[in-house]
C-alpha cells in the first residue's frame, strides 16, 4: 500500500536530532530511518492530551500536535479519555464523568478542528485509508473504567461515541477490577477484587461482542490472567514495561508476556524511563537524565526474543510521563526507528513494531465481536 503524507511536498525538511547512547547513528542511518518512517504506517497506542491541550493545529509545547506527527511521519495514534482514579462517591463519579467529556472533546477537535489534516477511525481499514489519504487517523480509547461508574451500559454508549479501546484500571481500584498500583490516597488494599469484580468479568463479554479491544495495561497479574481466561478475542498491553528489566508492579512478567502471547496478543512497550531502567540517583540537586532510545529498544528487544516480533509494538505514553532522551516528542520517532535498523531489525519488522501488529489485533478482536453477535 503506497502511503501520502500530507505536507509532503510543502514541508522544509527538519533535521532529526541525535538521542543520547554510547554509539549515535550517523547521518545516512537517520535519513534511511526516516524514508522507512514515511513510508510504513506508524501507529502510537497509547498517548494524552492535557486538560488545557491548546489543539493539534499548531506546533506547540505538548509532545503531540498534527505538526510534530507529520515531521515524524506518524500516521495514526490512539488518544486516551483518561481521567485518574479519584474517590467512589457520588461527587466522585460527577466529576470524573465531567472531565471524561472534556477530554472526549478534545480528542475529537483533533480531527474535527482539522478536517484536512485528520480524521477518526472506528476500524484499522479506517486507519489504513486515512492515512492512505495524507491525513492522522485519531483512534479513540479509554484508560480507566472510573468514569463509567458500575454501569455495564456504559461500554455500549462510549462505543456508540468512537471508543474502540478500553482498559479497566490506572492508579487505583474501581468497580471493574483491581490495579495493579493501590491507590493509598484513595486508602485502598493491596487487592479489592482478586483480579476482576463482578463487573468486570461482565464487562469482558459484553466488550468482546461489541469488538472493542481489551487493553490489560495496569491491571493486576490475577485481573490480567482473569482477562485472558474470559476474553474470546485477542487483547493489547497499550503502553507496558517488562519486568525483568525494571522490578515494578506495574510492568509485565515473562510469563505475563507469554500469556498474551498465547492468546494472540501484542505487548506494546511503553518509552517511560522509569519502567525502562533503574532511576539513577540524583546529584548535586540536578535533575534525573531520562532512558535513552537505546534502553528503550533494549526492552523491545527482549520482548521479542521472548514472544517473537508479531507480539510486539511501540508505544510512547506522551503528556503523561512518556518520552526519553531521543525521543521526546512524536516529531523524533524515526530515532527509534535509527536504533532498531542498527540492531539489524528489517523494515518489514519495524513496520509490524510501528504499528502492524496493533492494527492486527485490533482487526482481530473487531472480527470476533462480529462472529459473536451474529450468534446471538
Amino acid at each position: 500500500m503506497r502511503l501520502t503524507t500530507l505536507l509532503a511536498a510543502s514541508a522544509v525538511y527538519v533535521a532529526l536530532p541525535m538521542f543520547a547512547a554510547d554509539d549515535p547513528p550517523d547521518a545516512n542511518l537517520l535519513k534511511r530511518a526516516d524514508q522507512i518512517q514515511e513510508r510504513i504506517l506508524a501507529f502510537d497506542s497509547h498517548l494524552d492530551l492535557p486538560f488545557d491541550y491548546a489543539g493539534a493545529a499548531a506546533d506547540g509545547k505538548t509532545q503531540f500536535d498534527l505538526p510534530k506527527a507529520f515531521r515524524g511521519h506518524l500516521k495514526g495514534a490512539a488518544l486516551a479519555v483518561f481521567v485518574p482514579q479519584g474517590p467512589r462517591t457520588p461527587e466522585g463519579y460527577a466529576k470524573a464523568r465531567e472531565d471524561a467529556e472534556k477530554k472526549y472533546k478534545l480528542i475529537k477537535a483533533v480531527a474535527e478542528a482539522n478536517p484536512t489534516r485528520a480524521a477518526i477511525a472506528y476500524s484499522p481499514d479506517d486507519v489504513r485509508r486515512i492515512a492512505g489519504q495524507g491525513k492522522f487517523a485519531v483512534v479513540i480509547s479509554i484508560l480507566n473504567a472510573y468514569p463509567l461508574g458500575s454501569e455495564l451500559s456504559q461500554l455500549d454508549e462510549w462505543y456508540k461515541r468512537g471508543v474502540r479501546v478500553l482498559g479497566y484500571t490506572h492508579a487505583g481500584h474501581n468497580d471493574w477490577a483491581d490495579s495493579s498500583r493501590p491507590s493509598a490516597g484513595l486508602k485502598d488494599k493491596p487487592e479489592e477484587h482478586g483480579g476482576l469484580s463482578d463487573l468486570g468479568r461482565k464487562g469482558i463479554a459484553r466488550l468482546n461482542e461489541l469488538g472493542m479491544l481489551i487493553d490489560v495495561s495496569q491491571l493486576t497479574t490475577p485481573a490480567l490472567k482473569q482477562v485472558l481466561s474470559l476474553t474470546k478475542a485477542p487483547v493489547v498491553a497499550s503502553h507496558s514495561g517488562i519486568k525483568a528489566i525494571v522490578e515494578s508492579p506495574r510492568n509485565l512478567t515473562d510469563e505475563e508476556l507469554e500469556l498474551i502471547k498465547k492468546d494472540g496478543g501484542v505487548v506494546q512497550v511503553v518509552a517511560f524511563s522509569n519502567y525502562l531502567r533503574k532511576a539513577p540517583a540524583a546529584e548535586g540537586g540536578q535533575p534525573v537524565p531520562p532512558a535513552t532510545v537505546s534502553q528503550y529498544v533494549d526492552a523491545i528487544v527482549y520482548a521479542v526474543k521472548k514472544i517473537g516480533i508479531d507480539h510486539v509494538g511501540i508505544a510512547s505514553d506522551f503528556n503523561h510521563g512518556g518520552g526519553i532522551a531521543g525521543w521526546q516528542n512524536e516529531g523524533e520517532g524515526a530515532n527509534v526507528t535509527a536504533e532498531l535498523l542498527r540492531r539489524g531489525y528489517s523494515e518489514r519488522d519495524i513496520a509490524k513494531l510501528w504499528g502492524g501488529n496493533f492494527l492486527r489485533v485490533w482487526g482481530e478482536a473487531q472480527k470476533a465481536g462480529k462472529l459473536r453477535q451474529a450468534k446471538l
